[in-house]
């Protein structure tokens, strides 16, 4: 057994039983059984956690005010403001994953805020349908441990159109050798609509590994635009999972996008589950500097007449290494399913690395599926066609990289957002000063 396997069954070990223990005890007794994951699984042959396995975790600390956090919420690597004030959006801080839910914490009409663990001492049974059975599922790995060792959490019921953002700022803050749990459930009733945005921060470089878990349900006719945003320190680890489930003509638009970190995992599964159910999923992977950054998408088509787009961008320079690997299931029945995937990458530096795998299992005969990966250099073409017209080589060439990301910026419906990634992600490309100029 590794290091950090004992030193995470010691925190379980170290735990009182609370009410969902039964959930709790299953998932944790799997992921012992499977162990750290290694780049024998399938979908993480490009990611090697061999000396995070040698590492011992103590659990990060959780405060219960956000009289401590407030700093943390402003300071090092939460500077990115993802909302414009003038649009008065309400934010939520999760300090290690515990919510910091105080007694003015801003009232939004159409939005439930709770905590989960004073949820769940109310009522097990009521939370119990948003945490899955254990799996053998590599990918869901570290969702096994999120479950059996998340301190708390923070639920959002969603129960009518809010046109008012949400930022749900994850603040990490403490040690390497710390790990923290953080969990969100995102429950929207039929008809309901709403735009959410996970941003993750931490405080310093350096922070605890950042163990999260997002559950997303929409019921029928519900919309939902979400955003993950990573921005924590270069010294951070980060495993983040998302799980949609969506109803009868449901729709999802999901933007991933990865500004931070020094290994970030981002992994989304998704479940279009009943007639109508509609996703759209967009990811803007950014390598810099020694950055290594893993996304997983899968999604299943379990009904007739559902669809999902995946769009994945990635650029990665100096000597980072990009990894997108996405996945569509069109389950038996599941006639008249459409899905594309669509992944480019953009080599910036002789030494950085890009890999893209997109699949398809499809169990359907009547289905629209197509993929297409290609990775490579700035077209040649398009640079000589902007050399004739008169531009210099350093204008042209940063004009191609911004317009290559023009597919996942365009689609974000929240302006102030896209114009802070935009910021973000310029400071971390080549020729940063003239791309400023063209915004």
């Amino acid at each position: 057994m590794s290091a950090a396997l004992r030193s995470f069954e010691a925190q379980w070990r170290a735990r009182a039983p609370d009410a969902l223990q039964p959930i709790r005890e299953l998932a944790m007794q799997r992921f012992l059984k499977l162990g750290v994951p290694s780049q024998r699984d399938e979908t993480w042959r490009y990611t090697d956690l061999r000396g995070l396995a040698a590492q011992n975790y103590d659990q990060a600390g959780c405060a219960t005010t956000d009289a401590h956090a407030g700093a943390g919420a402003k300071n090092g690597h939460a500077a990115l403001t993802l909302v414009d004030p003038q649009q008065h959006a309400a934010t939520v801080t999760m300090l290690n994953g515990c919510p910091l839910l105080s007694a003015d914490l801003p009232v939004i009409n159409g939005i439930e805020i709770n905590s989960i663990k004073a949820l769940y001492k109310q009522d097990p049974s009521y939370l119990r349908r948003f945490f899955e059975s254990a799996s053998d599922a590599d990918q869901r790995r570290w969702v096994l441990l999120n479950t059996a060792l998340f301190i708390d959490g923070l639920y959002l019921k969603i129960t009518q159109s809010v046109a008012t953002p949400l930022v749900i700022l994850h603040v990490s803050q403490g040690g390497v050798a710390q790990a923290a749990h953080p969990r969100v459930i995102i429950d929207a009733s039929p008809g309901a609509s709403a735009t959410i945005i996970e941003h993750h921060v931490s405080e310093e470089d350096i922070a605890p590994l950042s163990n999260s878990n997002t559950h997303i349900a929409l019921g029928n006719d519900a919309q939902l635009e979400h955003y993950r945003v990573y921005a924590t320190g270069p010294g951070a680890t980060h495993f983040d999972s998302l799980d949609i489930h969506q109803s009868q003509d449901s729709q999802c638009r999901q933007f991933t996008i990865a500004l931070g970190g020094g290994l970030v995992r981002s992994s989304l599964e998704a479940r279009l589950n009943q007639r109508g159910a509609s996703l759209d999923s967009y990811s803007l992977l950014v390598g810099h500097q020694e950055r290594h950054v893993d996304c997983v998408n899968i999604v299943t088509h379990a009904a007739p007449n559902t669809r999902s787009r995946q769009t994945a961008r990635a650029i990665a320079s100096d000597l980072s290494r990009v990894i997108f690997n996405s996945k569509v299931i069109v389950n038996a029945g599941a006639n008249g399913s459409d899905s594309k995937q669509s992944c480019r990458g953009l080599l910036l530096s002789p030494r950085a690395e890009i890999d893209t795998r997109p699949q398809l299992e499809i169990h359907a005969d009547e289905v629209k599926c197509a993929h297409g990966a290609t990775t490579g250099r700035l077209d040649p073409d398009m640079l000589f066609y902007l050399l004739s017209r008169g531009l210099d080589r350093e204008t042209a060439q940063s004009l191609l990289v911004y317009a290559f990301l023009a597919d996942v910026l365009t689609g974000m419906s929240v302006s102030s957002a896209r114009a802070a990634i935009e910021n973000a992600l310029i400071n971390q490309l080549p020729d940063a000063q003239t791309l400023r100029k063209f915004r």
